[in-house]
């Protein structure tokens, strides 16, 4: 801020003054102040106390920080609140039991319900659930679903009936049933949730459920903005009413395109409708069509995967030239694109069609995203293509937690996985994400997310591929000025700056200095998001 400016901001005055902290902006300069004047939705001016308490006018508020740290609010760039939200409210969480306690929870719903009343169950990744036959004699009368994740779950013979799946089904690309030698299903589905009989909760029972996941999950963690992959028309709606509150995170909105998990658009359609990024409320807005590559972890497109019969495979779900021409589309209406792109045969897929949009396009300003790029490290030639085609690399460094030890068992086996350090050098960002729809719901916690970047150990504390780690400052960067970036909204978020949405958290304790194996639990005094306190207290 100029002295003229900062003149001016003296003269008009700010509704709130918050002195005696520990501002860190994560500016460029990473400068570090200890106040902030906040006027309206807006900071108008960050620097020393005495500057700061110079803005005060008639009725102005000072809050005194009692020397707590404040940083920008967090970013999370890719998450599945709705999905999650089921889990804790309208599904059994059942993570961390064994098969036989599985069954055993399966029972004990069964005895309860009327038969033909669903029975889900959310697991998580690499845990040993319950197949058909052991589900059918504990459940013959209900319908049950046992997810690993979105991506893999196993289904029991009544579940399959009220769907209408059995020996005859052919499903659409990207899905796949799973067969026993006869032909016969053997209720294992990749990427097919939406196949099924299941009803999703009606609105009045999804927004109360959506709020309390909102509050707990990402308010408690000082989380003020959130890339949503919406999972229903129902949930869109929701976010539309809670955004009238003002009283939670900031959605940004990315529809699933079909071919792809709850799909809600055409992407060629949607593109040609005039809904740019950041079309909407401030709190509720859109931000990109979601494009499912490929599958999940074993669904991923890979090369290593390629020789025997077809239907082991990858699943992929479009050729190179669909895909090439829902991105030229999406460069043409102004929308971004997040690309799901796992294996490296789907990434190449990905990377070429960017390259193709964008040259078609004479544009590499459109920061397509690649989801789960770096989380198994291949060529770096790749890399370099996709950021010189104006492409972001997006992995997700929470999932380091479910890697198994040996890394014999790793996919692909013996690869280096979520190169951080690699991709930062390359890309100079890492954007933050928690990217969980229930199998990990503690990732929501963006501290534990960066807890995983410097130490990256798994669930077992075993240090997977140390190279690749990086520093606190990376860390919260990524969180913060990266997932701004990430999400097309740096002018407003990511940084404490003059100018910028009033969106904070007020931290216990300063991330700079806290022990990295305490950081996942930072505790966070106020969620500031407007220049108004939403969650905690000052």
């Amino acid at each position: 801020m100029t002295a003229s400016e900062a003149a001016h901001v003296t003269e008009r005055g700010a509704a709130v003054q918050f002195v005696n902290g520990v501002v860190l902006t994560m500016d460029d300069r990473r400068a570090v102040a200890s106040a902030l004047a906040v006027d309206g939705d807006r900071i108008v001016l960050v620097g020393s106390d005495d500057e700061v308490l110079a803005t005060r006018r008639t009725g102005s508020q000072v809050i005194d920080l009692g020397g707590r740290t404040v940083v920008p609010g967090m970013i999370d760039a890719h998450t599945h609140v709705e999905l999650t939200t089921y889990s804790r409210h309208f599904w059994t969480d059942v993570r961390g039991l064994s098969r036989a306690e599985i069954l055993a929870r399966v029972a004990e719903l069964a005895a309860k319900r009327e038969p033909g009343e669903w029975i889900v169950m959310q697991g998580t990744f690499g845990q040993d659930l319950p197949d058909r036959r052991e589900l059918d004699r504990v459940a013959p009368d209900h319908p049950v679903g046992v997810r690993w994740s979105m991506h893999k779950f196993q289904l029991n013979s009544a579940a399959l009936g009220v769907s209408g799946l059995g020996r005859h089904t052919v499903v659409e690309p990207g899905m796949r049933v799973h067969r026993d030698s006869s032909g016969e299903l053997t209720g294992l589905v990749e990427e097919g949730w939406d196949l099924l009989a299941w009803s999703a909760p009606l609105r009045d029972a999804l927004r109360p459920a959506i709020a309390e996941t909102l509050t707990e999950l990402f308010l408690r963690n000082g989380v003020t903005s959130i890339g949503e992959v919406a999972a229903s028309a129902t949930g869109v709606r929701v976010y539309q009413d809670l955004a009238r509150t003002r009283n939670f995170p900031r959605i940004r909105l990315a529809l699933t395109a079909a071919p792809g998990h709850q799909p809600l658009v055409d992407a060629r359609v949607f593109s040609g409708l005039g809904f740019e990024t950041g079309f909407g409320d401030p709190h509720c807005q859109i931000q990109a069509i979601k494009i499912f590559m490929d599958g999940g972890r074993d669904g991923a497109f890979r090369s290593n995967g390629i020789g025997g019969p077809a239907e082991s495979w990858g699943l992929l779900s479009r050729t190179l030239p669909e895909l090439t021409g829902e991105l030229a589309a999406a460069m043409d209406g102004g929308v971004q694109v997040w690309v799901h792109a796992i294996g490296d045969l789907a990434q190449e897929v990905a990377v070429s069609a960017i390259e193709e949009a964008a040259r078609s396009r004479a544009t590499t300003e459109h920061r397509f995203r690649v989801e789960h790029f770096g989380n198994e490290m291949y060529a770096d030639e790749r890399m370099r293509r996709l950021v010189d085609a104006g492409g972001i690399p997006v992995p997700n460094p929470g999932f380091l937690y479910a890697e198994p030890d040996d890394p014999g068992r790793r996919l692909p086996p013996g690869t280096t996985k979520y190169g951080l350090r690699t991709l930062r050098s390359l890309t100079g960002m890492l954007p933050g994400n928690s990217d969980t729809a229930g199998a990990q719901p503690f990732t929501c916690n963006p501290w534990f997310v960066m807890q995983s970047m410097i130490l990256r150990q798994n669930k077992n504390g075993v240090v997977i591929d140390p190279e690749e780690a990086v520093g606190i400052d990376e860390a919260l960067a990524s969180f913060t000025r990266d997932a701004a970036f990430a999400t097309c909204q740096e002018k407003d978020k990511g940084t404490l700056e003059t100018g910028k949405l009033a969106d904070f958290a007020v931290l216990e304790a300063d991330p700079r200095s806290m022990p990295v194996e305490r950081l996942d639990s930072m505790t966070t005094a106020a969620t500031v998001i407007g220049g108004r306190v939403v969650y905690g207290a000052l």
